[in-house]
């Protein structure tokens, strides 16, 4: 049996600190995922330094953004080692969460993961978050 690919689809804004508390729950999930796709609305707070700072990201994107940049970067799953596409979409205007969920929903999509994960910043999902929503979600559907 294929093993689904799942995304998580995290929409952040000016909470940096409880943004890498999130980013690393992701990591250790005990059912990998297969993407995260980072939604930064504009932060103003130094997310970007933050992320390349804790190796999330390996370049800041430029200043003055005119549209959103999306960028590639490829991290590690804490449980099994096994890699984590991480995509850091940086937008060039606050978009609100709803419009971050648009634009990460979106671009999961067309990425043809099977699954789409969304959370906040500020969610701390337990390590078995993930294989117990899966468990519950094939079971509906058969």
């Amino acid at each position: 049996m294929k093993l689904d690919k799942v995304c998580a689809v995290v929409v952040t804004y000016n909470r940096k600190d409880l943004l890498i508390e999130c980013l690393e729950s992701l990591q250790k999930q005990t059912r990998p995922i297969q993407g995260i796709y980072l939604i930064d609305n504009a932060s103003t707070d130094g997310t970007q330094e933050l992320l390349l700072e804790k190796g999330y990201i390996k370049e800041l994107p430029p200043n003055n953004l005119k549209e959103p940049w999306e960028k590639e970067f490829i991290i590690n799953n804490f449980t099994d080692g096994n890699k984590i596409i991480f995509h850091y979409v940086r937008m060039h205007e606050n978009t609100g969460g709803a419009g971050g969920f648009y634009e990460g929903v979106k671009r999961g999509y067309e990425r043809g993961y099977d699954w789409l994960w969304l959370m906040d910043d500020d969610t701390i999902p337990t390590v078995k978050s993930l294989s117990e929503l899966l468990e519950k979600a094939y079971e509906l559907v058969g």
